[in-house]
C-alpha cells in the first residue's frame, strides 16, 4: 500500500537498523540535522541504543517496533520507528501504531518515503490509525515543536526544525494535541516567597490546617519503596495523560532508572495524610544545560565536563503533579508550588519550567497561568487514518 505515491524518490532507499552498527548509525543521524542549531540537545547515544535494541529495550517486552533509515545517494537522510504497543491498544480496545525517532533533511521526498515506510509497516499489522512523533511513550519529548525554536529544551521536551510540521501536514496527518511548555518567572517574586500570590500562599496554608496534610522529599534511602508510592499515585492521579492506560510497573522503573543519577530529593516531594501518600510532585534540574556540553557521550570524559558545567544549571524542570481524586481541587499542588518555589529561590534559579501540560488538561493550565507562567514552546503530535 502506498500512501502518497511515487514521485522522486528512486534514487531514496529505506534500510532496516538491526545490528549495533546500524543503530549507531541510525543513532547518530540527529548530528546531520542539527549541526547548525545551538538550542539542540544531543541525546545520549548510549541510552538511545539500548532503547532500540529489541533485547534490551523495555517498550519491546510490550509491544513491537522497527527501526529505519532513509539513505538518498548513498547517504543517510532520515530516520524513523513505526511501532505498535499492544499491552496500550489491548486496555483501549483499538488499533493504533505510533511513531518515532523521526527525522529527516530538509526534503519532503525523503519525508514522505519515511512516512510511507511506517504507515505501510503499521498497516500491515491492522493499524487503523497512526499518532506521533511518540517515542514509544507520552512522556518522552512528544510531538514536533510549533513554536518555542529560539530556546533550548528541557529533558523530555523536543526541539525539532521548523519544517517537520509542513512537512507531517502536507503528507495528510492533522493535529493529535498540543502541550505546553510554560515558563514561571521568579524574578517578580524578589527572591522571597512571601511576595508570591497572596490567593496561593492562603490556600496553601488553608490545606495543611484543613486536613492536616504534611509535605516530605524523597527518600533516596528507601528507593523502592519510594517507587511503589510514586507509581500508585501517578496511576491513580494521572491516568488521563495516558489516555487511561496506567504505566507498566517496568516501564516506570526504567523511566526512575534513567532519571535517578539526577534525581534531587530536595525536588521531589510527597503529600500525605497520616503518614500515607496521597500526592507527588517531581521536579528535575534541568541537566540540558550541562548536557549540551557532553555531545552525546558520558565516556571518557563526559563525566568529568557534567561535573564541570553543574554549576551552569540555572532553572528547575517540573515533570510529574498528580494528587489522589480525594485530595484533589483541595489545594494541595498549592502547597506543591509553594514549596518548589522555596527550594528554587534558595538556589538564586530565575524561573522555572512546568513541561509539558496538555491542552486538554485545563486544571493544570489554568493553575499555572495563575502563577503567572506563560507558554514558551508548543509541541504537536498528529493523527491520520490509515
Amino acid at each position: 500500500m502506498q500512501f502518497k505515491g511515487d514521485l522522486n524518490v528512486s534514487s531514496i532507499d529505506i534500510i532496516k537498523a538491526e545490528t549495533r552498527k546500524q543503530l549507531r548509525t541510525f543513532v547518530k543521524f540527529p548530528w546531520t540535522v542539527y549541526k547548525n542549531d545551538k538550542n539542540w540537545v544531543p541525546p545520549l547515544i548510549a541510552s538511545q541504543i539500548e532503547k532500540l535494541d529489541s533485547n534490551n529495550g523495555v517498550f519491546f517486552q510490550q509491544g513491537d517496533a522497527e527501526a529505519f533509515m532513509a539513505f538518498r545517494d548513498g547517504k543517510i537522510a532520515g530516520t524513523i520507528v513505526p511501532w505498535i504497543n499492544h499491552r496500550s491498544n489491548a486496555f483501549k480496545d483499538e488499533k493504533t501504531a505510533g511513531f518515532g525517532y523521526f527525522e529527516s533533511i530538509d526534503d519532503f521526498d525523503v519525508c514522505r518515503k519515511l512516512l510511507d515506510t511506517a504507515c505501510n509497516w503499521a498497516n500491515r499489522r491492522g493499524a487503523e490509525v497512526i499518532r506521533g512523533p511518540l517515542c514509544f511513550s507520552p512522556q518522552d519529548s512528544p510531538g514536533v515543536l510549533i513554536s518555542g525554536f529560539d530556546i533550548s529544551p528541557v529533558p523530555m521536551v523536543s526541539h525539532t526544525p521548523r519544517y517537520y510540521a509542513p512537512f507531517l501536514e502536507e503528507y495528510g496527518f492533522e493535529k493529535h494535541r498540543d502541550a505546553y511548555a510554560y515558563k514561571i518567572d521568579l524574578t517578580h517574586f524578589k527572591n522571597d516567597i512571601k511576595n508570591l500570590p497572596p490567593k496561593l500562599l492562603n490556600v496553601a496554608e488553608g490545606v495543611q490546617q484543613r486536613y492536616d496534610i504534611k509535605i516530605r522529599n524523597l527518600k533516596m534511602e528507601e528507593w523502592d519503596d519510594e517507587l511503589k508510592s510514586g507509581l500508585y499515585i501517578f496511576n491513580e492521579a494521572l491516568g488521563f495523560q495516558r489516555e487511561g492506560v496506567p504505566m507498566d510497573e517496568s516501564e516506570f522503573r526504567k523511566l526512575a532508572s534513567d532519571l535517578k543519577p539526577i534525581v534531587d530529593p530536595k525536588l521531589v516531594f510527597f503529600a500525605t495524610v497520616n503518614e500515607q501518600p496521597v500526592g507527588l510532585y517531581v521536579a528535575i534540574p534541568n541537566v540540558n544545560q550541562v548536557l549540551q556540553h557532553v555531545n552525546g557521550k558520558l565516556f571518557p570524559t563526559g563525566w568529568l565536563k557534567l561535573l564541570m558545567a553543574s554549576k551552569y544549571i540555572t532553572m528547575i524542570s517540573t515533570k510529574i503533579l498528580g494528587v489522589l481524586e480525594e485530595y484533589r481541587n483541595k489545594g494541595v499542588d498549592a502547597l506543591f508550588y509553594v514549596k518548589i518555589a522555596e527550594e528554587a529561590m534558595k538556589r538564586g534559579h530565575k524561573w522555572i519550567d512546568y513541561s509539558l501540560v496538555a491542552e486538554e488538561n485545563k486544571m493544570a493550565n489554568r493553575i499555572v497561568r495563575r502563577l503567572g507562567g506563560t507558554i514558551y514552546k508548543t509541541c504537536r503530535t498528529y493523527k491520520m487514518d490509515l
